[in-house]
This record gives C-alpha cells, structure tokens and sequence, in this order.
C-alpha cells in the first residue's frame, strides 16, 4: 500500500487577512486535499484558515504577531524569534511530515536561515514566493525606463538580477539562494524570473488558483461603473486618484480596502468629495468606499470595469479572477499579470497617462461584445491550466520527497 505523504505548511507572520498569499496557500492546500496527502499548517494566532474538515487536513496556530508592518514586525521578531522557533520545531516533531514549505518567508533576518538549517535536519524544505523584490524591480525598471520593453529589459538587467538574488539585497523579501532552501515555488514565471533568473534550483511555477463561489451575497450592493482593490502606491494608487478625480468624476465608482486595508487612509485626504469625509458602506457622491470583502465574486458582478492599475506585481490575482464573473478588466502591461489575464483584458503601456487610459477604457466599453469573447476563452484556457498545475503540483512534491 502507497504510504500517505505528511506535507507542512508554515505561515511566520500573519498574512494579511484576505491577502493575496493567505488566499494563495489557502487554494493550494484545497486543490491538494484531493490527494494521498497529509496537510499539516502552522499559522500566527490569525484564524484566517478554514478550520480543519477531517485527519487528512490539521492546523494549529501559535502566539499573535503583529499584522504586517515591517518595523514594529521587525522589533517583534528580533525579541521573540527564539520562542517562535521552539514551537516551530516542536510542532514539526510532533507532526512528523515528510517535507515542509515556508510561505512568502519575511527573511531579512539571519535567524530564519538558522530555521531552515534546522528544518531541513528532519526532512526537505521549500518555500512560496509571492512578490517581486523591490530591488531588483528597480533594476529592471532603470532599463524599461529607455526602452519600454520588457524583454529587452529582462536581457538588459540578466547578470544584475543573478546577482542581487544569490547576494543579501533583497531588502524584505529573500532568494531561495539565501534562506537555503531545497525548492521554490512560483506564483509566476515573472516572478522567478527575479530571484532565480537562471533556474538553478527545482522549482515549479503554480498561478494562483481563481474561482468563483456560489455563496450567498454578504452585501446588497448596487451596480458600479469601476472598482479598484486596494490601491496602494504600489498598486496604482496615484494613476487611479487621477482618473476618479478628473476622468471618471460622473461615474459610480467603488474602492475595496483589501488585504492590507490601508489604502484609503493614504488616498482620502485626495479624493472628491473630501468635505463631509468617506461613510464605508455607502456612497458619498460617486465613490463608495468599502472594507475587505471575503466575497469577491460578488464584487465582479456588480462592476462594469475593475481598474488594475499596479506598479508591482507578482502575478495579479484580482485581475485574473475578475474574468470569471465577466468583468472588463483594464491593467498595468507587467509581464505577471498578463500570465493571467491574457488577452481577455485590456493592457495599457506602463508609463500610460491617465489621460491614455480614460481614452482606451471607454474604446473598450464601446466594444464590450469582443471583449466578452475574449475573456470567455481566456476562462476556458485558465480553468483548464490550473487543473493541470494541480496535478503537475503533486507530482513535483511526492519526487522531492521520493528523492530526498
């Protein structure tokens, strides 16, 4: 009889709720439960998990740490680590699992090096990376800034970006190259591309997983010309206030706060209309400003146009997954999220104005019926991708344990 294989799981910090990584590992660990498999989690305090269904799928959680801002999280490490690492190690002795995987480790500390050398004592050790390192983008953005072409920015920068991934200049986020891990996981052939330029360790590119849900609708919500997630500086952020200030003052607009949940704290004080403030909920003149919805799917329905206007991006999620319930899609041309999108969605130039983007995204609602074609090809193509990933995911991780 085929022995069951035990596979770990480990969350440092807490993701942020409903971000990006947490729905990330949550979907891979629900698409890998159809196999032979043992999975094992280990998380922050946070029960953002589902609570276990049965023995083929645990959880435990440990401490509380503090939500996701580097310095206090940084001071929060260097004064707790050793405990967390004891319970760590306690837990993977106890749990017995024959390889282990870190997601999106924050690693800009020696110490989690010295977890990895450990872990690996008792059996191989991977890691999820999500991002694209800030540093290595800047790189890779001083020659796109000539040449407006990511390709040729890509031949450009090769031996840079070798460089800064087998080096410590990765500021938050680490190379598999520093934190010594056996394989890595990719969201995206774009976001391998910056830490592992030359495929030198095992690894294997899995898109996130997007689906749609059945579930019933949590808010009654009214249909909107655009919605925008989250938008951050780095997502966007100062494109999107342009066009909702200026281009789109006429439209109903709605804003998510997202994972992180910050976004209109720093995008407030900008947009029209500031004199009576932002009631979350509730439309203020065009713009209705809400906090994280588990129910994304709903959101979809009830938008025309999702706006994706990111600076930097792993791979781009929201703009995949708004697909599926039909939504126009218009977005920043980064290489990740087109491995996503595809054609189905519209791909405006990365130093686009705001006036270029107002002027394509109304030739795209004029032309909404090809556009709808597109995006159900482009549907068909990912629902047939990602369930060859999972399959090609099981197989990847039963032959590292197979040679270990």
């Amino acid at each position: 009889m085929k022995r069951r294989i035990k596979i770990g799981f480990i969350t440092l910090f807490y993701p942020p709720i409903g971000g990006g990584g947490e729905i990330y590992l949550k979907r891979m660990i629900e698409a890998l439960d159809q196999f032979d498999l043992s999975l094992w989690t280990l998380s922050p305090g946070s029960e953002t998990f589902s609570q276990p269904k049965d023995d083929h799928y645990d959880i435990e959680y440990y401490g509380d740490s503090p939500h996701i801002d580097y310095t206090t999280l940084g001071h929060w490490f260097e004064e707790h680590y050793q405990d967390i690492f004891a319970t760590i190690l306690s837990w993977v002795n106890r749990s017995n699992c024959d390889l282990l995987i870190l997601n999106s480790p924050i690693t800009y500390f020696d110490e989690t090096r010295e977890l990895v050398d450990k872990l690996r004592e008792k059996c191989p050790v991977g890691s999820i990376l999500h991002d694209v390192p800030g540093e290595s983008f800047s790189k890779l953005m001083e020659s796109y800034d000539k040449c407006e072409d990511w390709e040729q920015s890509l031949a450009d920068t090769h031996h840079e970006r070798i460089h800064i991934s087998k080096a410590r200049e990765f500021g938050v986020f680490a190379s598999p190259f520093q934190i010594g891990t056996d394989f890595t996981i990719y969201n995206s052939a774009w976001a391998q591309e910056f830490y592992d330029p030359e495929g030198e360790m095992k690894n294997i590119i899995f898109h996130p997983l997007v689906k749609q849900t059945d579930e019933e609708p949590e808010l009654d919500l009214n249909p909107v010309d655009f919605t925008i997630v989250n938008p951050l500086p780095m997502k966007g952020g100062a494109l999107f206030l342009a066009l909702a200030n200026f281009h789109f003052r006429n439209d109903k607009i709605r804003i998510l706060g997202g994972g992180y949940n910050s976004a209109m704290l720093q995008l407030e004080p900008y947009l029209r209309p500031v004199s009576s403030g932002f009631y979350h909920g509730k439309m203020n003149g065009n713009i209705e400003v809400l906090d994280y919805v588990s129910n994304m799917s709903e959101i979809y329905r009830n938008t025309r146009v999702l706006l994706h206007p990111t600076r930097i991006e792993g791979y781009g999620m929201t703009a995949a997954e708004a697909l599926l319930e039909n939504c126009l899609v218009v977005t920043t041309d980064i290489p990740g999220v087109i491995e996503g999108v595809g054609n189905a969605a519209l791909q405006m130039p990365y130093f686009a104005t705001p006036q270029e983007w107002s002027d394509a995204i109304s030739d795209m609602i004029k032309n909404r019926e090809e556009w709808k074609t597109r995006i159900a090809e482009r549907v068909r193509l990912l629902k047939d991708r990602q369930a060859r990933e999972v399959v090609e995911l099981e197989r990847f991780l039963a032959h590292i344990v197979q040679d270990s």
